[in-house]
Order: C-alpha cells, then sequence, then structure tokens
C-alpha cells in the first residue's frame, strides 16, 4: 500500500499557539487540518490571480482597439510576398 504525500512543517511555540486559536476559532478539528486547508485555499488564491488578466477601463479599450485594428505587416513579410509573386 502507497501512503500519502506528508507536507511537516517545524514552528516556534508563538506560532503554534496562533495556529491552534484559529483552528479552534474556526472550528477546524486540527492545526494539520487548518493549515492544509489555508495553504489550499492561498494556492487557489495564486493559481486564479496566475491565471487571468485583470485590465483598468482604460487598458481593456486599448487591447479591444488593437485586437480590432488590421494588422500591418511586416516589411520583411512584405518584401517575401513580393519576391513569391514574382517568381
Amino acid at each position: 500500500m502507497t501512503s500519502s504525500p506528508r507536507i511537516t512543517a517545524r514552528v516556534d511555540q508563538e506560532t503554534q499557539a496562533l495556529l491552534s486559536e484559529a483552528a479552534a476559532l474556526n472550528g477546524t478539528k486540527s492545526i494539520n487540518a487548518f493549515v492544509l486547508g489555508a495553504a489550499v485555499e492561498k494556492a487557489k488564491q495564486i493559481m486564479e490571480q496566475e491565471r487571468s488578466l485583470r485590465l483598468s477601463k482604460r487598458d481593456a479599450s486599448m487591447l479591444v482597439d488593437a485586437l480590432d485594428a488590421a494588422p500591418t505587416p511586416h516589411c520583411r513579410l512584405r518584401e517575401a510576398a513580393e519576391r513569391y509573386e514574382k517568381k
């Protein structure tokens, strides 16, 4: 049977007391469950922040304008197209 991965951390007494009190106030059964829950919640927040793009109204408007504007081909692309058409 394969055991589940473990995460452990050593903490000072002040941190232990803080986490213990917070877990009790939160109604969590154990400090480990509290810490794991808090870590998972924070991890989800971080992942959401990294996966989303938040723009001001001005920046969003600039992005839409840029996406709507007709693209201008790079000069080297135009030159390559001209060479191709000549062949």
